[in-house]
């Protein structure tokens, strides 16, 4: 929950924490915490709950990026599947800007080529 900062009541900082953290709905978190639904409309209006509400989203993804990035990890050094390794690769270098070109990491990468041959006179004979 956040803390104490001036012009956040308790019930504006158990409402932040609640909509950040839990499924619960903005109806069942006013019960909660005794205030009409529609006060927590009003508190979205204000500048000071929405940066405390926007501080706790960035908190709440910094917790959950944490778990994200170990996860990664396991995929990329899990080898039993290597589409998918492929793949964690990818986005963690993407996400660091050290691989920006799909080419630069696509291991087999094919590129097929079309040649068409055409004779001298073919060519001639189709300007008649």
């Amino acid at each position: 929950m956040p803390k104490h900062i001036e012009g956040i009541t308790e019930q504006m900082a158990k409402a932040i924490s609640l909509l950040v953290w839990s499924d619960e709905t903005k109806t069942e978190i006013a019960e909660e915490i005794g205030v009409a639904r529609e006060t927590i409309w009003r508190w979205y209006k204000r500048d000071d709950f929405m940066n405390e509400l926007q501080k706790e989203r960035r908190n709440k993804f910094a917790v959950y990026g944490d778990v994200a990035s170990k996860e990664l990890l396991k995929l990329v050094k899990d080898e039993s599947d290597k589409r998918t390794q492929l793949q964690a690769i990818k986005m963690i270098l993407g996400e660091n800007g050290l691989c920006n070109d799909k080419s630069q990491i696509d291991i087999n990468t094919t590129t097929e080529f079309v040649i068409s041959y055409f004779d001298d006179d073919d060519n001639d004979s189709n300007e008649e």
